[in-house]
């Protein structure tokens, strides 16, 4: 992924914030036939290998389930806030002659998928759905799948985790453009994308006028 220095995170916790945020990716892998894509969820387990491990799971009938029982080498690609960025709302200082750019946080997730048996796949989906339904108001919760409900649908999925070989991570957020330029696209978007505006606030922070 092309990048420069000025778009490196903040932190190792910021990257695993937006994975966690996220939750959904897209899915890459090399086959014989050229690229397989997929969309998944995922989960991340911060402390299992040296730079963490997703887990997540697809259909046995996707083709892309071949692929990943093979371990091809794949990358999950995250995406954090992002949006336009007009020079509209830069400042006349004499001009405002900063072309329009897009603004966006992305994590790449690079390593060899390893298939897990039935009974590792049970376990990843009902800490999927733990993930994704805390704080919910009368949460679901698996057991109301019924009798054999689970037992069921396991045969026709496929879990897998990635330990995560190589991670990239790029925070676009204005670190290269004029200050007072970043300034007034920040307050514009503390309207209509707070978002992208508390990012970007965080990553201009260090800088000066």
């Amino acid at each position: 992924m092309y990048t420069k220095p000025e778009f490196a995170p903040l932190s190792r916790d910021e990257v695993f914030g937006l994975i966690e945020a996220a939750a959904f990716a897209t899915v890459v892998t090399a086959g014989p036939q050229g690229l397989v894509v997929s969309h998944l969820p995922f989960v991340l387990d911060r402390d299992r290998g040296p730079s963490g491990t997703l887990v997540s799971h697809l259909a046995r009938a996707n083709p892309h389930s071949a692929l990943i029982a093979e371990g091809r080498e794949t990358v999950v690609i995250f995406h954090g806030p992002h949006g336009y960025i007009s020079p509209s709302w830069y400042p006349r200082n004499p001009v405002r002659d900063s072309a329009p750019t897009w603004n966006f946080a992305v994590v790449h997730c690079h390593g060899r998928p390893v298939p897990l048996d039935d009974h590792a796949t049970a376990r990843h989906l009902l800490q999927l759905v733990d993930v994704l339904e805390k704080d919910r108001d009368d949460r679901w919760r698996m057991r109301e799948l019924g009798p054999g409900g689970m037992e069921r649908r396991i045969p026709d999925i496929i879990g897998f985790d990635l330990p995560i070989g190589r991670l990239e991570a790029k925070f676009k957020m204005g670190q290269d453009e004029r200050l007072y330029d970043t300034g007034g696209a920040i307050r514009a978007l503390e309207q209509n994308d707070p978002a992208l505006a508390t990012m970007m606030k965080a990553h201009n922070a260090h800088r000066q006028d």
